[in-house]
């Protein structure tokens, strides 16, 4: 009866993980304020698991690229909602050591998105891929200045959740 109880009682205080884990090759790996992992303190997504989530496009011309072209992918939101993240900002590293540190806000206010598919078809590493952050810079001409050209970090590996002081 003691082992049962034991067994129960380890079977409650142990966290379950809510990820799968990944079955393909990793893209994104998260770090930071999360709570939802399935590798250690960290979330390893791959292209199945992202692909998951839900889909958004914008449809833009960029300074690297003239022409428009449809990106889509998916939300911080949702990213976010997958991992259990609580945060206000991302350090976001690429597979070049680049890092930038991107505020929720511009995905829940500035409409940008982590695409994954350009035209339909997904994005290689050349094609600045698997992962990039894109804004909607046809739509609002705010967006179209050097704060968010630097953001539009391509070649995305690594995203911290972080939770910095608010400026009031």
């Amino acid at each position: 009866m003691r082992f049962l109880l034991l067994v129960i009682g380890i079977l409650y205080i142990t966290p379950v993980l809510a990820l799968s884990p990944p079955t393909g090759r990793v893209l994104l790996t998260l770090t930071g304020n999360i709570t939802d992992t399935n590798a250690g303190h960290t979330a390893k997504l791959d292209r199945k698991m992202l692909n998951a989530l839900p889909l958004y496009s914008i449809t833009t011309k960029n300074p690297w690229v003239h022409q428009a072209h449809k990106y889509s992918g998916f939300s911080a939101v949702d990213l976010l909602k997958l991992t259990g993240a609580k945060g206000n900002l991302l350090r976001i590293t690429a597979l070049n050591k680049y890092v930038i540190e991107i505020p929720i806000t511009d995905f829940t206010e500035r409409g940008a998105i982590f695409a994954m598919r350009k035209d339909s078809h997904p994005m290689s590493v050349r094609e600045l891929g698997p992962i990039l952050v894109m804004y909607p810079f046809d739509d609002d001409p705010k967006l179209k200045n050097e704060t968010y050209y630097w953001r539009s970090i391509w070649q995305i590996s690594t995203i911290e959740v972080l939770t910095s002081p608010s400026k009031e």
